[in-house]
């Protein structure tokens, strides 16, 4: 009895102590909001913007190096019997491979098996994604490739984090200084084969051939290449960010 009397003899808070706690609590809640948040917006747009700088690098880099014994599409034999010419070569058909989303250019990570023999083009096959824990014999790769190669379009599945598809559109020079995007991705105006590309800016002397173009990236999600196959570019909605490229002979 005695315990229970001075369990009822205790005080709570009293109504104003507890509005005084709710209001301190808000405080520094909203002063949380206000100084933390924001900080983190910047540090997630710089990660986005360190990520799209990245990701535009593999892409020119790989447009403008040419590895031994690859493969040129059967689109190109009629310039390159077996394989690109040169990096321009490959370049230009990477541009017109844009037309459709099922034959443009993909981005991606994977973990390389270092412990097996490497492919006919020099890279190392994937450690499959649920196996791919970091390991002595792995090494995390980014490839840049047509989704429809043959060495490593069966690589996708096996990507490590996000999966991007390229869109590049020519930039064409109207003849007052000012480029715009040709109408179509995947088009090159007034050529057909890289060997007819010629630039025409004065017609006493043709130069070197130059093309400049947009690439739009979208993130393939899910990253498989069968759901893209009777896709149009419409049907990808609007790229995650896009850049200006150029590359010539």
């Amino acid at each position: 009895m005695k315990r229970m009397g001075a369990f009822r003899g205790r005080k709570g808070f009293t109504l104003m102590e507890t509005l005084l706690a709710i209001a301190l609590v808000g405080t520094l809640l909203s002063i949380f909001l206000t100084v933390f948040v924001p900080a983190r917006g910047l540090v997630r747009q710089a990660l986005t913007r360190q990520e799209a700088e990245r990701i535009t690098s593999v892409l020119r880099a790989e447009m403008s190096t040419l590895r031994a014994d690859e493969e040129a599409p059967a689109s190109a034999k009629s310039s390159s019997p077996t394989a690109f010419l040169s990096p321009f070569d490959k370049a230009f058909y990477w541009v017109r491979a844009s037309v459709r989303p099922s034959t443009s250019i993909v981005i991606f990570s994977y973990r390389a098996d270092m412990s097996k023999p490497s492919r006919a083009d020099g890279s190392f096959p994937p450690v499959a994604a649920a196996k791919s824990m970091p390991g002595a014999h792995m090494q995390l790769v980014t490839v840049a490739c047509p989704m429809n190669d043959r060495v490593h379009q069966n690589d996708i599945k096996d990507a490590v984090g996000p999966v991007f598809l390229v869109r590049m559109t020519q930039l064409v020079d109207r003849g007052d200084g000012v480029f715009r995007a040709h109408k179509s991705p995947g088009v090159i105006a007034a050529a057909t084969a890289p060997e007819a590309f010629v630039s025409d800016r004065d017609d006493a002397e043709a130069w070197g051939g130059v093309v400049f173009c947009r690439a739009d990236f979208f993130l393939m999600s899910p990253p498989n290449p069968a759901r893209y196959r009777t896709k149009t570019w419409r049907q990808m909605g609007r790229p995650l960010f896009s850049a200006n490229l150029s590359f010539h002979r």
